[in-house]
């Protein structure tokens, strides 16, 4: 099964277009092995990343992110992982030169362009991937304006909700 049905079977109809339930797709161990295997594809990519998650917040009981975070840590591949502070990123025991900030969803983007501007300022090559967007449209303008790479791995609007 792909990812598009997957996050389909967690998608719904709103007036501000299509929904998905992330905290329960979050949960879905189809979705997690599959966004894990688009993740070590990307690392494999670029030597020597730092995986960020940004909206991990520690001590939250029902952390949606928290399963893909352990999966992707307990990985080989993996060599850094910072979690919530984007700060911790200038503070690894090798520094970190490529980032790839992992976002559960993007609508706007407003969040993320602070993220990136921050981790641009500690000298990092930032690229990202966004696991759910609402708009391929806007996540095109956000990586021109903000020159970074983003990739998508289910664009909402090109999945059949049911």
């Amino acid at each position: 099964m792909d990812l598009k049905n997957i996050v389909a079977n967690y998608a719904s109809k709103s007036d501000k277009g299509i929904d998905v339930d992330l905290e329960n797709l979050s949960k879905d161990k189809k979705f997690r092995s599959e966004v894990v295997k688009q993740v070590l594809k990307k690392v494999q990519e670029i030597p020597h990343v730092c995986i960020v998650f940004p909206s991990f917040k520690k001590g939250e009981d029902k952390n949606p992110l928290g399963g893909i975070i352990n999966e992707l840590a307990s990985s080989l591949k993996i060599s850094s992982l910072v979690t919530e502070n984007l700060e911790l990123v200038q503070h690894l025991r090798v520094p970190a030169e490529n980032v790839i900030l992992i976002k559960h969803s993007f609508r706007s983007g407003k969040k993320l362009k602070e993220q990136v501007e921050e981790l641009k300022k500690f000298g990092c090559n930032v690229s990202v991937i966004c696991l759910v967007a609402h708009s391929g449209a806007r996540v095109e303008a956000f990586a021109h304006a903000n020159e970074v790479k983003v990739d998508v791995l289910v664009y909402t609007d090109e999945i059949n909700y049911i």
